[in-house]
């Protein structure tokens, strides 16, 4: 896929562990990395460097201890696996399976020659994309859990056999198998480990493809009206504005809840007034107070602070902020509004001083 052209160069991380946390006795006794690579037979047979031949698959190679007598030899495979990558991609690496890795080469420093202490990937200041932050940022106002195995099921719509394991159960077939020897539950441990990577491809894949600034809103996937207020804020806290108010745009095209809409007007007509563009800004306030049902202020007092400050215009003010208060005094819960509505009426008082003569 084009959107995962990015990450050729890239490393895809997972580990699977004794325990949680980074302490002495907690080992990564098994690696996952995924990269894209050219497969021997298709490297070029008048011998030039088979690194720049574009890669046509993804190889995942899983590095193993038998028991923790082995972690040199498998920090070692690591550090070769690691070795020509440019970027590290985990999912909660960057709370989780990178400080534990740099905790076991720390541990292991002794016995480590300083090539491998210093493997660049696993540096506080390397390249390195955690997908669950991105996630979050995107789904979560949709999704009751930004877990892994969750978006597997909601957003890539795949959905694992039965030979998986729930991740809290792997230490302890670890400890079982260092025990006893025998083999049979471990394969349950590779399959998951295995599928953990090759969700992460797909995730990015997905990501990339909607926070991607040059792809038309029909090319940016299956994104809903959460969604894409979520990609909005995003681009604001990125100072994109052109891309945020497209993508608020879009959420109230796309939006099911009134909450949703009225949250996407807000923030729409917030950067608009920012913006000083205050004619555009009043459209929208317009738009939220007759499209949104139910009663929100905001728009209202907006509208009557643009008339008297921008316009000048102080019978349209007047208008805006007694219809204000003859929303809110309608409402049930009135008394819920009680702040609002001394802050209206101090307005109201306020305006009609400056209309006398």
């Amino acid at each position: 896929m084009e959107a995962l052209a990015d990450y050729h160069g890239a490393a895809f991380l997972d580990t699977e562990t004794t325990g949680l946390g980074t302490g002495a006795g907690v080992y990564a006794f098994m690696v996952g990395i995924g990269t894209f690579e050219a497969l021997p037979d298709e490297e070029s047979s008048d011998g030039s460097d088979s690194r720049l031949i574009a890669p046509s698959h993804f190889v995942v190679r899983q590095v193993f201890m038998r028991n923790p007598a082995e972690e040199l030899a498998l920090i070692s495979e690591v550090f070769s696996a690691l070795a020509n990558c440019r970027l590290l991609v985990t999912f909660n690496g960057r709370s989780f399976d990178i400080p534990l890795l740099r905790a076991r080469l720390r541990y292991n420093r002794p016995y480590l020659p300083e090539t491998h202490l210093n493997m660049a990937l696993l540096q506080e200041d390397a390249p390195h994309l955690d997908l669950l932050l991105p996630a979050r940022r995107l789904w979560r106002r949709r999704l009751q859990s930004c877990r892994l195995a969750h978006l597997e099921e909601t957003i890539l719509f795949h959905k694992r056999t039965e030979s998986d394991v729930p991740g809290y159960l792997i230490p302890q077939l670890y400890a079982d198998y260092v025990r006893s020897g025998e083999s049979s539950e471990m394969e349950r441990v590779f399959y998951h480990n295995r599928e953990d990577i090759v969700s992460m491809v797909s995730l990015a894949s997905q990501l990339t493809v909607a926070f991607d600034q040059r792809r038309a809103a029909e090319q940016r996937g299956d994104l809903q009206g959460k969604d894409w207020l979520s990609l909005g804020i995003a681009y604001e806290r990125m100072q994109d504005m052109p891309q945020a108010e497209e993508a608020y745009g879009h959420s109230l095209e796309t939006a099911e809840s009134a909450a949703d809409k009225a949250e996407s007007y807000s923030r729409l007509s917030s950067l608009q007034k920012r913006q000083g563009r205050w004619e555009e800004a009043a459209e929208t306030w317009q738009l939220w107070l007759t499209s949104v049902p139910g009663v929100n202020p905001i728009p209202y007092i907006e509208l009557a602070k643009y008339c008297e400050w921008q316009l000048q215009d102080l019978e349209q003010a007047e208008m805006w902020t007694s219809w204000a208060l003859h929303e809110l005094r309608q409402v049930e819960s009135a008394f819920a509004w009680a702040h609002t509505i001394d802050e209206l009426e101090h307005r109201l008082q306020r305006i009609r001083r400056k209309r006398q003569p």
